[in-house]
């Protein structure tokens, strides 16, 4: 973050600048654990990169910049084409195809890419049986013999029940309370375990983990109940009035809840 970033997001959050600084300052030595890791797991890749669920791009750009060779090749996967067409737009970078795409489809042949990641989607995964190693069997697929795959997500280790002892848990739980909305399931936040067992269910070898335990961000609950008040028409124009419920009841229980934050883990395995 620049000083100007860092000004609006202490604002946003109710702290002041020295301890939005204070909280990056924490964040430096797990920055390093992470590139680390991702370097060791690169290291040993040959082909294209996947990356699932781009979001806005923020790791997009990342992978781009530190781990994608200047002649390699990045795809990433995107289901809404108004979002796929403004990371186009904004990551003007040739190595970057955007396929617009959920993980259950891919446009891809099969064991074309060498490595396929995902970062901080997989709790969020939306499907109308909450299968996701059927959905994600069409990775396995694209993925060569021998390739890796990089679950990197947020983990409810450390909590007995992380929806009333960590705000960022009761967070989480709001995209579950979504998907209900329209008859779906969402798979929601799950232990380190959960991750390496569908990893194996999926048939992958060699697993390994790494975690990184996350520091508690200052004006958390603060932060979040403003971004959810500037997101609220676009709930209800999405949901209904019947989506003020489910808001109004996490600011309530955002009242009530300790600001803790979840721990993240990087979990990768190769392909038998």
């Amino acid at each position: 973050m620049d000083e100007k970033e860092i000004l609006v997001w202490a604002e946003a959050s109710g702290i002041s600048v020295e301890q939005a600084k204070e909280y990056l300052k924490k964040l430096e030595p797990l920055d390093k654990i992470e590139a680390n890791t991702l370097r060791k797991v690169f290291s040993g890749v040959s082909g294209p990169v996947l990356e699932l669920s781009a979001g806005r791009g923020e790791f997009t750009r990342q992978l781009l910049e530190k781990y994608i060779h200047p002649d390699g090749k990045l795809y990433t996967t995107e289901r809404l084409s108004e979002v796929a067409e403004k990371l186009i737009k904004e990551i003007p970078d040739k190595r970057l195809e955007v396929l617009v795409s959920d993980s259950s489809k891919l446009p891809l042949p099969n064991g074309s890419v060498g490595l396929v990641i995902s970062r901080a989607a997989l709790h969020d995964f939306v499907s109308d049986d909450g299968d996701v190693v059927r959905a994600l069997n069409d990775c396995v697929r694209v993925l060569a013999p021998g390739g890796i795959f990089v679950i990197y997500d947020k983990i409810k280790d450390g909590y007995k029940d992380v929806e009333t002892e960590s705000a960022e848990g009761r967070m989480e739980r709001m995209n579950v309370e979504l998907a209900s909305l329209e008859s779906k399931l969402c798979w929601g936040l799950h232990y380190l375990k959960d991750y390496v067992r569908l990893m194996e269910e999926m048939g992958f070898k060699d697993i390994q983990t790494t975690i990184l335990e996350m520091p508690d961000q200052p004006g958390y609950i603060k932060y979040m109940t403003g971004n959810l008040n500037q997101r609220r028409p676009a709930y209800v124009k999405r949901w209904g009035e019947k989506v003020n419920v489910l808001l109004d009841s996490l600011y309530a229980d955002f009242q009530k809840t300790h600001p803790r934050a979840l721990s993240m883990a990087l979990i990768w395995g190769q392909k038998k």
